[in-house]
């Protein structure tokens, strides 16, 4: 991939700041402490609901910043910008608001309408600056990044969160050198959507279905995905404390950095099946999990496998995603696939999978692992097969793809 000058800047430029687009690894590591400690009245599955909450408002605010981009009185850039500020207030934020429950649902709404102004933004830089052979090689760089920003961000949340229950916030104060890069970086142009005369709402009926197709298929991976995170530090209460699990959680994040590496190759050979193998690295990891409750190496092990199927998952989609735009349709489909779409599946984690398990097998981590996995196990095959028809009909007609 031959870049000049001013774009390699800028693509180092998107994965710094892809290091920062996970601040909620940041403050899982803490939930199991949350929960017992910091609120001990509250259920798991409100505290797991209250910290997702960021998965929610982010989806809300990257569609008012989509909005404001497209009419032309916001720009990427500026979005960019604006985003990483509120990821730093969020942090200082945390120092002053952190003795009552509706706290810990103002800071997951801080930090949701931070994620949601710069995230997608960042993946719309890329849309619009990067070829398509630029943009799958990038897209899985990104992923590394974003993997790596989870393991510092695992670590050092988990570390902090021995000593403060909210000290995992106290990583967002990186926020700020990023956007002071960003705002020397990143090139300022008003949307292309806006120069063709197109608003934020006909882009989304000129977008190809293929858009919503690996948007919706993102989401759904991303309930099973959220599981992981949302329930490691109860998983491994018996086995230490919230920097056990935030290693666990940066072991995880590791699996996404090494599948991110060779994502450009795995997905120009595998092309959409991939999406069918994240699928099942997630169900081994859980399978692995649940099998070894007491064992902290197997545990390791378990979340670094499935660790991997997000950089599996998740640039294919945007990637994918991002053949099926031109220029004027790029805001929207970014936010729906990088934002929306996962932000969606996050949020709704917890409610769906640890209610339903709870309901089906108790509080039990162990069932809930299994369970999970199960769903990942039938959900690949479904994409499976949907992909081998969606390749033959491709095969017809080469515009069905």
């Amino acid at each position: 991939m031959e870049l000049d000058k001013s774009k390699r800047r800028l693509m180092w430029t998107i994965l710094v700041i892809a290091l920062v687009q996970m601040p909620m690894l940041a403050l899982m590591p803490a939930i199991n402490l949350i929960q017992t400690v910091a609120f001990p009245e509250r259920s798991l599955a409100e505290v797991q609901t209250a910290v997702s909450m960021t998965n929610l408002f982010a989806p809300i605010t990257a569609i008012i910043a989509a909005t404001f981009i497209n009419r032309g009185k916001l720009t990427k850039k500026t979005a960019i910008i604006i985003g990483l500020c509120l990821l730093t207030l969020t942090g200082a934020a945390s120092t002053v608001l952190n003795t009552a429950f509706w706290h810990l649902i103002f800071l997951s709404i801080m930090l949701g309408a931070s994620v949601g102004f710069f995230l997608t933004n960042a993946f719309g830089v890329m849309f619009d600056n990067f070829d398509d052979a630029a943009r799958e090689v990038v897209s899985g760089y990104q992923t590394s990044a974003i993997n790596l920003g989870g393991i510092l961000f695992s670590l050092a949340g988990g570390a902090l969160a021995t000593i403060y229950w909210y000290g995992g916030y106290l990583v967002l104060l990186t926020g700020l050198p990023v956007a002071i890069l960003a705002a020397v970086v990143i090139p300022k142009y008003k949307s292309p959507a806006l120069r063709s005369g197109r608003g934020a709402f006909k882009s989304i009926t000129a977008l190809d279905p293929g858009v919503f197709y690996y948007a919706g298929a993102a989401s759904l991976f991303m309930t099973m995905y959220g599981v992981c995170g949302g329930n490691i530090s109860t998983h491994l209460s018996e086995l230490g404390n919230s920097a056990t699990a935030g290693v666990a959680t940066a072991i995880q994040m590791g699996g996404g950095v090494v599948a991110g590496i060779f994502f450009g190759r795995i997905s120009a050979r595998l092309k959409d099946m991939i999406m069918a193998l994240a699928c099942l690295a997630i169900s081994v990891g859980f399978v692995i999990i649940a099998l070894f409750p007491t064992t902290l190496i197997m545990i390791y092990v378990g979340v670094f496998i499935s660790g991997m199927s997000l950089s599996m998952m998740l640039p294919r989609s945007v990637f994918r995603v991002s053949t099926l735009v031109d220029e004027t349709t790029s805001a929207t489909a970014a936010v729906i696939a990088s934002s929306i779409s996962p932000g969606l599946g996050m949020f709704l984690s917890p409610i769906i999978f640890t209610n339903l398990t709870v309901a089906l097998g108790g509080e039990s981590t162990v069932f809930r692992f299994f369970f999970v996995a199960g769903v990942a196990l039938v959900f690949g095959a479904v994409l499976t097969v949907v992909t081998i028809r969606r390749q033959k009909r491709a095969l017809r007609s080469p515009d069905a793809a």
